[in-house]
């Protein structure tokens, strides 16, 4: 038998065991083959929800479902994110509702959209959540050892330069999503984040640059943006910012070099690393 024919037969048997021991799932449909997820939409005892059962034999993203589904179920009164249906640690499954929304785009209402993020984004910062202690910093440490070259290291020291100047310039660490591209954002009666898995306590300031970096807002638009959310503009706010758009891009090349040396990339990927590499001159 071909090895990956017999993989994904193998795969097919695993999951099919997984999903019949899960009392009340059905209308099983998939969305998505991910590098670490699988992702199907589905109905769990009447309700329509989305199942996303991890792969994490490798982990070298220091991925937790475990931790991701406390941390969504201790945020479920922010009503920030879809509430947490169903979890087994075994399978690695998580089941959450379904958010009818759309994707945040470039529309007409662009400005509408805009406020409502960063008013989102405020209000999650500002979210309480005791139980909940992974870092950003834990998450580079981890990464660290993915990466153990002479360029690694030259990364993760600037990278670790910018998130303790930022650090010990404010000293506030809080809730951040850390991965607020167009795709995680939807749009509906409010915002709403999905995926999870990157999650931590972090510098405020990362989740502000990540979505001015990925969502190539103009000046005007930063300004407005900056100006819903509440940012504080004195005290050389704007200049601490451009330092944490300067991390978020560390981060993203940190996250592909470990992409490239344990998985295989596209080529929109490959020509993001290498635009990256060159940009930072490393």
């Amino acid at each position: 038998m071909d090895t990956a024919l017999g993989k994904k037969k193998w795969k097919a048997i695993v999951l099919e065991e997984s999903f019949n021991n899960i009392d009340g799932l059905e209308s099983l449909s998939s969305i998505k083959e991910g590098l670490y997820k699988d992702t199907y939409r589905c109905v769990y005892k009447g309700r329509k929800a989305i199942l996303s059962q991890y792969r994490i034999d490798k982990n070298c993203f220091n991925l937790d479902p475990k931790r991701e589904a406390s941390l969504l179920r201790g945020i479920e009164k922010s009503n920030l994110a879809p509430d947490v249906l169903f979890y087994d640690d075994q399978s690695k499954i998580i089941i959450s509702e379904e958010i009818d929304g759309e994707i945040f785009t470039g529309s007409e209402k662009r400005e509408f959209m805009l406020s409502g993020l960063a008013k989102s984004l405020a209000t999650l910062h500002s979210y309480r959540i005791d139980s909940f202690e992974h870092t950003f910093q834990d998450s580079l440490n981890f990464y660290r050892e993915q990466i153990s070259d002479d360029r690694g290291d030259r990364i993760f020291d600037k990278a670790t330069e910018l998130y303790t100047s930022l650090y010990d310039r404010d000293g506030i660490i809080c809730l951040c999503h850390n991965d607020l591209h167009p795709e995680n954002i939807l749009i509906c009666k409010r915002i709403q984040f999905i995926d999870w898995e990157y999650a931590s306590l972090n510098l405020p300031s990362f989740d502000i640059a990540y979505v001015i970096e990925h969502f190539g807002l103009a000046e005007k638009e930063i300004m407005y943006f900056l100006s819903e959310y509440g940012f504080n503009h004195c005290d050389g706010g704007l200049e601490a910012l451009e330092l944490a758009r300067k991390l978020t891009r560390y981060t993203t090349l940190i996250w592909l070099l470990i992409l490239n040396k344990y998985y295989t990339m596209n080529s929109s990927e490959t020509k993001l690393m290498t635009s990256l590499i060159k940009e930072l001159k490393i």
